[in-house]
């Protein structure tokens, strides 16, 4: 019989491996979109007739600026929930929420690979149906539910 740790370490450690990707990916898009972007030429573009074609590269390189910066953000939530719930159990409702809700959200900017969303909806979901272990000493009766009245 396997014994269960007083906190949800598998769970923690999907979502932390999670977290690592989608910042990862937030990263490499805010690169691109800062050093490589703004210096292609968008020659097959038709711009709208309100933007000049100058405009074209800032303004592509600001929308995956922007989708870079979503990833960072919900990297670094699901990391911070990772670590949180190896702190503290007692929350761990609130930490496997955060990390499932940014975890959905960093699909924005890609989810860290795919991956990395993917890990981190596993992690959240194994936390909140992780369970704390029973105490020694505790009777059944004292945590089983009383039976409907029929």
């Amino acid at each position: 019989m396997t014994e269960k740790s007083s906190y949800p370490n598998v769970a923690s450690i999907i979502a932390l491996i999670g977290g690592i990707l989608i910042l990862l990916g937030g990263m490499l898009l805010t690169a691109v979109s800062a050093f490589v972007l703004p210096y292609l030429t968008y020659t097959d573009v038709n711009p709208p007739p309100d933007l000049l074609p100058s405009g074209i590269p800032h303004l592509v390189s600001g929308m995956v600026g922007v989708m870079g910066v979503f990833g960072l953000i919900s990297g670094a939530m699901v990391l911070a929930s990772a670590v949180m719930v190896r702190l503290r159990p007692d929350h761990r409702e609130t930490w496997g929420i955060l990390m499932l809700v940014f975890s959905l959200l960093s699909f924005i900017s890609l989810g860290g690979f795919i991956l990395g969303a993917l890990l981190g909806i596993v992690g959240g979901i194994m936390t909140l149906r992780w369970r704390p272990p029973k105490l020694l000493g505790s009777n059944e009766s004292e945590t089983r539910q009383p039976d409907p009245i029929k």
